[in-house]
């Protein structure tokens, strides 16, 4: 396995591996209209974006013999609350790749880059209802700090609640 700065030529494969995680992730947690429409060409092109004029934001893949298994996404926080904070704004990986570890080791990776970058501390988006990302998390030293917000999936409303952890 291998952790490395996405290039140009992995929005495809990223695309991919959002819109197969979010299918294998999120049914029966979002609408199923929402997962229908996941297009695969159009995160391909907000990925090449996002990567030919990156900004404040990092994307790394992790390589498992040579072919992208999985991404996070990681940037400063987005919330006016968590302002000087890092963010982890995304990380998936194929569904065959799930449970050897990669997880963990891209999320320690994003976590390096964040403290490289000079974050006390990082902050997180999870679903919920999302018990298994949930679980991950908390086992990783991130906790709950009270936030939550409402989204609007296709007129369904979904609670998202915000972890945090210390990386200083």
């Amino acid at each position: 396995m291998r952790i490395r700065q996405a290039t140009l030529g992995d929005a495809a494969r990223i695309a991919e591996i959002r819109v197969t995680a979010w299918r294998a992730t999120y049914t029966g947690i979002v609408p199923e209209s929402i997962l229908d429409a996941l297009d695969v060409a159009r995160n391909a092109a907000w990925l090449t974006r996002r990567l030919e004029d990156p900004g404040t934001t990092a994307t790394l893949v992790a390589e498992e013999g040579g072919a992208v298994v999985g991404y996070v996404l990681l940037s400063p926080a987005h919330d006016p609350d968590a302002d000087g904070l890092g963010e982890v704004e995304a990380i998936y990986l194929d569904p065959s790749a799930t449970g050897r570890g990669l997880g963990r080791a891209l999320l320690g990776a994003a976590i390096a880059r964040l403290v490289e970058a000079g974050h006390p501390a990082v902050v997180l988006w999870v679903l919920t209802d999302n018990g298994p990302a949930r679980r991950f998390y908390e086992r990783e030293g991130f906790v709950l700090d009270g936030t939550a917000r409402m989204l609007d999936f296709d007129g369904t409303p979904i609670e998202e609640v915000r972890y945090r952890r210390s990386i200083a």
